[in-house]
């Protein structure tokens, strides 16, 4: 039995960056107009480097793709951009006999808002750490900035 740890990037309108353990393993870029992306990232062996210490997995998802027009004097609800962030963290399981099962090991994240330009709209950590032969998510902490 193979046992692998994945993210499944699905939407980013804007830009996200993902850490795991203080280094970047994916960075979009700036992203318009919101595309379904479907990027897969394989966090398995970067997981099991540090087994023995607690892992923490980050995403940054930025609203910093503005360009300022104030030529009518109005900031108003123009001047807000959208974001939107899919992804989901989940173990892949693959049997003798090549079946596979995925199970999540966080509930999606799938937030679509409005909010001030040039921010960081979400700053979501997540602290994994091995228990016995497996990696599970023990603490996040999940924060976002919109327009209300």
């Amino acid at each position: 039995m193979k046992k692998e740890y994945w993210i499944n990037v699905k939407h980013v309108d804007n830009r996200l960056v993902v850490f795991l353990n203080g280094e970047t393993i994916w960075d979009s870029g700036i992203v318009h107009d919101d595309p379904e992306l479907n990027q897969f990232i394989n966090i398995t062996d970067q997981l099991q480097i540090h087994s023995s210490h607690l892992n923490e997995l980050i995403f940054e998802g930025f609203n910093d793709s503005y360009t300022s027009d104030t030529s009518n004097g109005d900031a108003s609800n123009s001047d807000l951009n959208p974001w939107h962030f899919h992804y989901r963290v989940f173990t892949r399981t693959v049997d003798g006999t090549g079946n596979v099962i995925e199970i999540d090991m966080l509930a999606p994240y799938n937030e679509k808002h409005m909010s001030n330009p040039n921010i960081r709209a979400i700053n979501n950590r997540y602290q994994i750490i091995r228990n016995s032969e497996e990696f599970k998510v023990i603490s996040n902490s999940l924060s976002q900035n919109f327009y209300n």
